[in-house]
């Protein structure tokens, strides 16, 4: 009998067809069943007559998997694995945790440090090589990235392989409003046929990632297209759903997210706002393992005041966590008391030098943003965006990935080692409101310690009234840019004051006495 570990991937191959169109032609499902459970599985075609059904089991014992398709050589299929235990580095997919936090399906906690690197997998070999590289020696343990090809400033380059059968041809920048399709004499691709190198590809590299312990949060649809792919239409966006679902949905370290800036695609003529609907709701009934799922925005309510009626509603069931683009770090309390669900702000401006306002923010102001969103909490995402000169062929991270040059990242993983080391499994946010409003601060589930962050704020004189009565704390003060902690001599409770030496940047961590 084949065995499977707990949370990996149990696949089910089979020959059938390669005449007319195995990816519509062909129905395929299989039923994975262990003791009383049951779940139906959609299959996908792999290219070269073979078809495959894939799910990530989670309970341990004996399965069977069962087939059944429109295809006799593929109908009435079955066999029997044994799912074995999961192995020391293998804590299963991330769930939501206590409505606002994540952990991983064996209970162990996930606190994410995003970066982005969108078009990573579209880049040479040995760029791709370099990605994996840098993200081995960094913390971050999720990264953003698209299944389509992108087209935008500082990424221009075709893609070696595309997605579908075809080749490019300039589309419109006009949908049919019943169908949200591009018009078929303007379609360079066949919609209805994947090329499956493509997507193995793709595969390839989310299994690295997993590897490394990171999470391949997936773009499915983005508004940087020059191909079609985000005007193919209600029909079609449905079958790539189905397909890139059966492909991926059984990597225990996949999140989905509907969009990139969902709201930009209406704008620029490419989906309908009432599209996302449908989308999200074909995710949540696609996936038999349930994973996490987002949607994006573009236009910031705070910024954008009049685009507020373009907001997502993010208490919808298929959303599990948001997603935002923001700088008013200040509402991550408002958001997570609105929705009880985690917030992440994936998108809060990016450390770089480009001539966009949201790819020119210092390292210090990178770092300050991870602070904020972390300790009243959130979570928070990296980018890097440096050139060397205008139209340069370096690689920028935001885009290729490839090596950082900038400077945030060491700070964030100080951060990131600062809460691991101190029981932070996630944070507890403490409303520094009033006098204490610039502050960020956020408390260990235990209430042990306590993290107050001042940021770019300096004062000489200071008393924590927000602290718990009768309780009193001896401290470090942290440097978060230099990286340094030293022991700080006054006691702190929320009675009395206590001096600072004037400096930006600065934290204090409190320990229970």
């Amino acid at each position: 009998m084949k065995t499977c570990e707990q949370w990996r991937v149990f696949e089910f191959t089979l020959n059938g067809p390669k005449s007319g169109n195995p990816f519509t032609d062909v129905k395929l499902f299989a039923t994975f069943s262990h003791n009383n459970y049951a779940i139906r599985v959609r299959g996908f075609y792999d290219g070269n007559g073979v078809y495959k059904v894939r799910y990530m089991p989670e309970s341990t014992g004996t399965w069977k998997v069962k087939t059944e398709s429109n295809v006799p050589e593929l109908t009435e299929k079955s066999e029997y694995f044994e799912c074995v235990p999961a192995t020391e580095n293998n804590h299963g997919p991330v769930r939501v945790s206590g409505q606002t936090h994540f952990s991983y399906a064996d209970g162990t906690p996930y606190l994410p440090f995003g970066t982005t690197a969108y078009a990573w997998c579209f880049q040479s070999p040995e760029r791709q090589e370099k990605t994996l590289q840098t993200l081995k020696e960094n913390k971050f343990n999720k990264i953003r990235m698209l299944i389509f090809p992108k087209s935008y400033s500082y990424n221009t380059a075709q893609p070696k392989v595309y997605p579908y059968v075809g080749k490019p041809k300039k589309v419109s920048a006009v949908f049919d409003d019943t169908t949200w399709m591009v018009k078929p004499e303007e379609i360079g691709f066949d919609f209805s046929r994947f090329v499956p190198e493509y997507f193995q590809h793709l595969e390839r590299q989310i299994k690295a990632l997993d590897e490394l312990g990171v999470q391949a949060d997936l773009i499915l649809f983005h508004p940087y297209d020059s191909w079609g792919f985000a005007r193919m239409g209600k029909k079609f966006d449905q079958l790539y759903l189905q397909y890139v679902i059966a492909r991926f949905a059984s990597l225990k370290n996949v999140w989905w997210a509907l969009a990139n800036e969902y709201d930009l695609l209406a704008a620029a003529g490419q989906k309908p706002l009432e599209a996302w609907d449908f989308i999200g709701q074909t995710v949540q009934a696609e996936d038999p393992s349930n994973h996490l799922t987002s949607i994006h925005n573009f236009y910031d309510p705070p910024r954008h005041k009049d685009t507020t009626k373009n907001w997502y509603d993010h208490s919808k069931p298929w959303i599990t966590h948001l997603s935002i683009q923001t700088d008013n770090l200040f509402l991550v309390p408002k958001w997570l008391e609105q929705y009880n669900k985690p917030v992440v702000v994936d998108e809060c401006r990016y450390e770089g030098n480009i001539e966009f306002g949201w790819g020119d923010n210092t390292a210090t102001g990178m770092m300050d943003s991870f602070y904020r969103v972390v300790l009243r909490g959130g979570y928070a995402t990296h980018g890097e965006t440096y050139i060397d000169k205008p139209n340069t062929k370096r690689s920028i991270w935001w885009a290729h990935g490839g090596v950082l040059y900038g400077e945030s990242q060491k700070r964030i993983n100080y951060f990131k080692q600062l809460l691991e080391d101190n029981d932070f499994t996630y944070v507890v946010p403490i409303a520094t409101e009033g006098p204490h409003w610039e502050l960020a601060a956020g408390s260990s589930p235990d209430k042990k310690h306590i993290l107050v962050y001042f940021g770019e704020n300096q004062p000489e004189f200071e008393i924590f009234d927000f602290l718990p009565d009768k309780a009193s704390y001896s401290a470090e003060l942290i440097d978060t840019w230099n990286m340094h902690a030293e022991h700080f001599t006054e006691k702190i409770d929320n009675q009395h004051y206590f001096h600072l030496s004037r400096k930006n940047y600065q934290a204090l961590l409190l320990t229970k006495n």
